[in-house]
């Protein structure tokens, strides 16, 4: 019997040093992987560190010239500017333009957002929900001014009014002089 307790005990500490090897080895293995994934210091961003430096041991290595030179090292540097986007800036259309953000049931409700391309700090956006070529609803709300564009108050139509199918979304926006129709579709 007692030889039965040494050997029980035997192959519990065996069973005890397996499981510590398969730990260690899938920590290790974890770790290993985690710090091969870190991605390394882009070639980009230290070629541009190193520019920054070189200009400036440029400029300071100026002391000898004339102060002229220097001013126009400043002024060089100050005219490089980053055009933030390609195209026509849509506050110089002569119309509004925008886009339904979303058209999507929430409860009872058909809920509407619209965004406005143009920068707008009043107007009204009269909303035409059209099924089968037939106005089913209609509704005015005001426009929202936002930082840069803007957009319509929002529409949440309660579903009874319009029934189900599919739904063509019509938004005149109008804002001053300026007017524009939003289009768009959704299925309830």
């Amino acid at each position: 019997m007692n030889k039965r307790r040494n050997k029980s005990k035997l192959m519990i500490r065996k069973l005890l040093v397996f499981v510590l090897l398969i730990t260690a080895g899938l920590v290790g293995f974890f770790v290993w992987t985690d710090i091969s994934n870190k991605k390394p210091i882009e070639e980009s961003t230290i070629e541009n560190v190193d520019e920054e430096k070189e200009s400036e041991i440029e400029f300071e290595g100026t002391e000898n010239k004339a102060e002229g030179e220097k001013q126009e090292i400043k002024e060089d540097k100050k005219e490089k500017k980053v055009e933030q986007y390609d195209g026509d800036d849509p506050n110089d259309a002569e119309s509004l333009s925008g886009v339904v953000t979303y058209a999507g049931v929430n409860g009872n409700n058909l809920v509407i957002r619209v965004n406005i391309d143009q920068y707008l700090t009043s107007g009204q956006c009269k909303l035409a929900l059209m099924k089968d070529e037939v106005v089913a609803y209609s509704d005015v709300v005001n426009i929202a001014g936002g930082p840069s564009t803007a957009s319509c108050e929002g529409f949440d139509v309660p579903i009874s009014k319009i029934g189900s199918g599919d739904i063509e979304i019509v938004v005149e926006i109008k804002s001053g002089d300026k007017n524009g129709v939003i289009r768009g579709r959704t299925s309830i």
